[in-house]
């Protein structure tokens, strides 16, 4: 294995290109949400997360030396060689398929206080594996996490089923796989932190600039109809015993969506993080690897 130093070594060239095309990225950013409406503003744009994968450690090193913080990786041995190459204080979001089988891998495999995020929890049994792999590493140690949903209802992806329209208000709400994936986390992990929502939009929706991505409208207005379950619908006992793990207002839970075909419609839409990979890094070679093969970004 080449040395640390090797292998985070970079040019001068491709520190130019990869700052020019961060700062392009940053620009429309900030330009879509200037141009979204004062209801989708939460006060600051939405985070960038620089997706590197299949990319090597010293591209993320030419970021952080340019101040870059919050990167994201698809594949969890991945996420975990380069956590362990590079400065401590980088704050990794994991964006790839984690199956539950992977989930003590991951926890412990990235050193204690770097992995910022899990943005693609899709089950009960994920999540009680990672709960177990959080508490054994500090009993005060909290990890954030996404519910990943399935907006586009595509067989391809993972993630639980969204809340339609006026679904919080339906008596069969509580069996929502959603509401349960929720109520889980709140209730019975106390290591885990329920940060927000993330999806990954259609190909056709996220390639059509001429209206509003019904993908990122949906998970919304799931976020909206989760938090009205919880504040308006859920049993009397439940509310109470929840107290404030629950956000004053649904704007408490984040929304991540959007990558590099769609991040500008996110920040129209009001999306609080937008995971960029091609338009930063360029294009990637095809990787296929089973058991971990999910790509979240493209």
């Amino acid at each position: 294995m080449a040395s640390p130093q090797q292998s985070l070594d970079y040019t001068k060239d491709r520190q130019h290109e990869l700052q020019e095309n961060i700062q392009g990225v940053e620009h429309d950013i900030k330009a879509a949400y200037q141009s979204s409406s004062a209801s989708n503003q939460s006060g600051n744009p939405p985070r960038l997360v620089a997706v590197s994968k299949l990319k090597p450690a010293s591209d993320i090193k030419v970021l952080y030396d340019l101040g870059y913080r919050h990167f994201g990786e698809n594949y969890i041995q991945e996420l975990v060689d380069k956590s362990q190459l590079l400065p401590a204080d980088i704050q990794w979001h994991f964006i790839g398929n984690l199956q539950s089988n992977k989930a003590k891998q991951l926890v412990q495999g990235v050193p204690e206080g770097a992995l910022w995020a899990v943005e693609t929890l899709a089950s009960g049994k994920t999540a009680g594996l990672l709960e177990k792999a959080v508490a054994a590493q500090r009993a005060d140690a909290r990890l954030q996490v996404y519910i990943q949903v399935n907006t586009s209802q595509e067989d391809v992806k993972s993630g639980v089923d969204p809340l339609p329209e006026g679904s919080a208000a339906s008596p069969t709400a509580k069996d929502h796989e959603l509401v349960k994936l929720a109520t889980y986390i709140l209730e019975e992990c106390p290591h885990l932190h329920l940060l927000g929502l993330m999806t990954i939009g259609s190909f056709s929706a996220s390639h059509d600039p001429t209206k509003p991505n019904p993908d990122f409208a949906l998970l919304c207005t799931t976020r909206r109809e989760l938090f009205s379950y919880f504040s308006n619908h859920a049993a009397p006992s439940r509310k109470q015993t929840l107290g404030d793990k629950l956000p004053k207002g649904e704007e408490g839970w984040e929304l991540s969506m959007g990558m590099s075909a769609d991040f500008e419609a996110a920040v129209k839409q009001g999306t609080s993080g937008v995971r960029v990979g091609t338009r930063i890094f360029g294009e990637r070679e095809k990787k296929v690897k089973v058991g971990d093969n999910a790509a979240v970004t493209k």
